[in-house]
């Protein structure tokens, strides 16, 4: 892969639902339990790290956001259904515009990953009716840990199935959500089906044995998935309307222990119902990530595990589809040129480095992001939700910190270094006591999988 042909790939534009993108660098959803403890509001704080983030005609897609009190199963994550959080949205959603980018909000309902203790939190007794977390497809546990709402580790609970006459009070907290998301200046939605949350439990068979119209054959098991898309796309319109899901193999990771019988089959048969409606995009996760890897960012060995559903489910979909889970800039890259994605979703190295589009075209070094300040969902309020947030330097402010002239900072960060010139950067700054150290991109993985459609 030539620098001059990955970087014109990079900066192609192309046309997303309504949106019209300059290039094909994507901010995954990434959940950072910032929001408000009682009202899972926005900050100013928020506002500025999605404004760090946006370029012109670049899209982010907001943290997971939960869609109504029943969803609400973490701490500190945002949601989208009381007007005080739409409100709060607006602030996030003008810094983005602001830059010309362009966000959407992923529409989150977690399902049996939520302990039933979350019944305690203020905006589910606030309601009329209470629809407490805890709830699935069936009565099947996760049989992994869980986190109670007072912030204990306990076993996982058994969680309640959901009845069949629910299901359209359930569908209908999804236009909702669809609708505050819009009012709160958002460009689209995204349905989170993906990384074993609600969605997910209707599509698997290890978990969904419910023997009603949801349950049982693929057809059945992706009707929910289909029913919430088709009432966000009577809502918004379909080029206003997105999907994640998260295609996985028995052998491989298991989001939240989700398990089934034929993970090809229902996935595959799942992704070309979507493509049939013409969305914006979807997002599908590569399960390359696992959490026995939350060592060094350096040596994490899913940077070099091979990208498989692209090659799986690509031709199955007609329309944008985004790639994300365990990229680096150059196997990014790579993935791009030999039409796997038509965009690349970047996660941890997006939070480590809010300019990663221009880092990426010029191959800049870049920081290294710390894992310990990803979530801090147990800090008291407000005092320390700046570190790993809104405190990683761009590329230009590093130089500055290493002790390059202005004349040097514009030169250096105005072009395509030379890998030569990326690590001398990097070996002079480490004796600057840098925050953040720095990595040259290409002492990260660049390999995705043999193969290309072009």
């Amino acid at each position: 892969m030539s620098s001059s042909s990955a970087s014109t790939m990079l900066t192609t534009p192309i046309k997303v639902g309504r949106m019209e993108l300059l290039h094909r660098i994507v901010l995954a959803p990434l959940t950072r339990s910032r929001s408000k403890l009682n009202t899972l509001t926005q900050t100013p704080i928020h506002a500025e790290y999605y404004r760090q983030r946006a370029s012109k005609g670049g899209l982010l897609i907001s943290e997971a956001t939960f869609i109504s009190p029943e969803t609400v199963g973490f701490q500190r994550s945002p949601g989208i259904f009381t007007a005080e959080q739409v409100e709060s949205w607006k602030q996030v959603t003008q810094a983005v515009h602001e830059k010309g980018g362009y966000i959407y909000c992923q529409l989150w309902h977690i399902g049996r990953v939520a302990h039933p203790s979350f019944a305690a939190h203020a905006l589910v007794k606030a309601q009329a009716v209470p629809t407490p977390p805890g709830v699935s497809a069936s009565d099947v546990p996760t049989g992994l840990p869980a986190v109670t709402y007072d912030g204990q580790t306990v076993d996982g609970a058994v969680p309640r199935a959901l009845e069949t006459k629910e299901i359209p009070r359930l569908i209908d907290d999804y236009r909702h959500a669809a609708r505050c998301a819009i009012e709160a200046g958002f460009d689209g939605v995204e349905l989170h089906g993906a990384h074993g949350y609600l969605i997910d439990q209707f599509l698997n068979d290890g978990v969904n044995k419910r023997t009603d119209q949801y349950g049982g054959s693929l057809e059945n098991r992706a009707r929910l998935l289909l029913e919430v898309i088709d009432a966000l796309i009577a809502e918004l319109g379909a080029d206003r309307v997105a999907c994640r899901l998260s295609p996985h193999n028995n052998d491989t990771y298991s989001y939240n222990g989700v398990k089934d019988s034929n993970p090809d089959a229902i996935y595959g048969y799942a992704i070309k119902e979507l493509s049939k409606r013409k969305l914006a995009y979807l997002l599908l996760t590569e399960p390359r990530w696992d959490p026995k890897f939350k060592g060094d960012a350096v040596t994490d060995p899913g940077h070099q595990l091979p990208s498989v559903n692209a090659d799986k489910f690509r031709s199955l979909y007609e329309g944008v589809l985004i790639g994300a889970g365990g990229y680096t800039p150059l196997s990014g890259l790579q993935a791009l040129e030999l039409g796997k994605y038509d965009l690349i979703g970047f996660g941890r190295w997006f939070i480590s480095n809010p300019d990663i589009v221009t880092r990426i075209q010029y191959r800049q070094p870049l920081n290294i992001y710390r894992r310990e300040t990803f979530y801090i969902w147990k800090s008291p309020e407000p005092e320390g939700i700046d570190e790993g947030y809104t405190d990683y330097p761009t590329f230009d402010q590093v130089l500055r910190q290493i002790g390059y002239s202005e004349e040097e900072v514009k030169d250096l960060s105005s072009r395509v270094l030379s890998d030569e010139e990326a690590e001398q950067i990097v070996a002079r700054s480490h004796d600057k006591g840098l925050k953040y150290p720095l990595i040259t991109q290409v002492r990260l993985g660049n390999s995705t999988s043999a193969g290309s459609r072009l």
